[in-house]
């Protein structure tokens, strides 16, 4: 249960909720999007891998409801970054897109703006290069509060896989990690399951890694210092979604716990 079904805390004003999630195909998932929305009320919706574009795919946004959307379109079959925001609690303005990410300057009522990038990095380590390129652009451009979120494609550290390793995987940790450091960016970490990409129903071909997070400069995470990440149960896709809340999560209370009968009783 979340702050923003209690106005009375401190937090109310300034909440902001952004579900990021590779969908990988778009298309026959709509039933489980709106499930998502229903349950996690986010004020920003992003959904990338979405295979879809032009007609095609603004038939399918305004299926899912929202009043304010943007779009990168997907090349072919591949990619495509959608997101999706609530106008009458945030007024979001285009800052600029790649075929791997959307960058827009978000501003709640009452609130001072933010940056904020949607990210999907190319599988491809030659495409992601430019991506990286990119960001640093807009680091070096804006230098107010930045938060990023979305498919990274990478990992910083082996500790982060599992089912892959080698001295060429090791090289590509550390230079993400390492990129993360140049960028002056922050892992905001995650409470859920520690993995967001599975794949392999077997143990022979079981492989799993964090590939989804959230990173934000210092600026963003002074302004949200209460601001906790979520992973969330794999559905439909290889993806966990990601939810992020800038003010937090408010922990359940007792009180009002479901009441659950453990089969063991019987």
């Amino acid at each position: 249960m979340e702050y923003d079904r209690y106005p009375n805390f401190p937090q109310f004003n300034m909440l902001v909720k952004i579900l990021v999630w590779n969908v990988q195909g778009v298309g026959n998932k709509i039933p489980t999007i709106r499930e998502l929305i229903r349950i996690n009320n986010p004020t920003v919706l992003v959904l990338v891998e979405t295979h879809l574009s032009g007609e095609q795919a603004q038939k399918v946004c305004d299926k899912i409801g929202f009043s304010g959307n943007l779009r990168v379109e997907a090349q072919g079959f591949s990619g495509g970054i959608w997101l999706f925001w609530r106008k009458e609690v945030v007024t979001v303005t285009s800052f600029g897109s790649h075929s791997q990410h959307l960058t827009v300057e978000i501003k709640k009522i009452g609130d001072t703006p933010w940056l904020f990038s949607a990210i999907y990095a190319s599988p491809d380590t030659v495409l992601r290069r430019q991506l990286w390129e990119e960001l640093e652009k807009i680091k070096n451009s804006y230098s107010g509060p930045w938060l990023l979120a979305g498919d990274f494609n990478e990992t910083i550290s082996m500790n982060e896989r599992n089912g892959v390793g080698g001295s060429e995987m090791e090289r590509r940790c550390r230079n993400f990690a390492n990129w993360i450091d140049n960028v002056n960016l922050i892992d905001l970490g995650a409470a859920g399951p520690q993995h967001t990409w599975f794949r392999g129903s077997s143990p022979d071909t079981f492989k799993s890694a964090r590939l989804d997070r959230c990173l934000a400069n210092e600026d963003w995470r002074l302004k949200f210092s209460e601001a906790a990440v979520r992973n969330l149960p794999k559905s439909c896709s290889d993806h966990c979604p990601i939810l992020m809340s800038s003010s937090g999560f408010a922990p359940l209370p007792q009180a009002i716990r479901p009441f659950r009968f453990q089969a063991a009783w019987l």
